[in-house]
């Protein structure tokens, strides 16, 4: 597996090599901006304050077509609690070229299409290639978990229902108030 964008590639190699006990530093993740299905900007600077779920994948993905339920089940279940998922398609080949308009007028009609089929009401999100290739995400689904201050606490290539069983814990204890006191 190739990560290429510095930040994902020091989490998932520090989280590798640290002893189960230490517990890494936990990096920002890049100050990306995707956009909606009306192409509106957001950046991940509006989700702090937030646990965040960052989903990166495809329609043509077969690990994603069924991660995608269970992550609307997750969202369905915690987004009460402040949980945000963002589901981000990835359908589009990256690309140094600039803008998301022209990858809205080709992809989100098919991508539309499959979200249809499958019954999924999970708001979509886009990123422009330029940001897809910067991040350089080889392996379908890639899940970031964000905690409330934008920091990455995992980085997840693939998909397991165990791994999706992992995030629901870790966002529940992120979700959790912070205990007061000593005692």
């Amino acid at each position: 597996m190739k990560i290429t964008h510095p930040v994902l590639a020091s989490f998932l190699i520090a989280g590798a090599l640290a002893p189960a006990y230490a517990q890494p530093a936990r990096p920002a993740f890049p100050p990306i901006q995707i956009y909606d299905s009306k192409g509106q900007p957001f950046t991940l600077k509006d989700s702090l304050g937030a646990v965040t779920l960052l989903n990166f994948w495809a329609t043509w993905c077969g690990p994603c077509r069924v991660e995608l339920p269970e992550l609307e089940k997750l969202y369905d279940e915690l987004g009460g609690k402040g949980l945000v998922v963002l589901a981000i398609n990835m359908d589009g080949p990256p690309s140094a070229e600039e803008g998301v308009a022209p990858l809205l007028e080709t992809v989100k009609p098919h991508v539309d299409a499959f979200l249809q089929r499958v019954h999924l009401g999970l708001p979509i999100y886009y990123v422009d290639p330029r940001t897809q290739a910067q991040l350089g995400i080889d392996r379908l689904p890639f899940t970031v978990l964000l905690d409330r201050e934008g920091n990455v606490v995992e980085a997840v290539p693939g998909y397991s229902a165990a791994v999706l069983q992992n995030l629901r814990e870790v966002a529940l204890s992120l979700l959790s108030p912070p205990r007061q006191g000593g005692k």
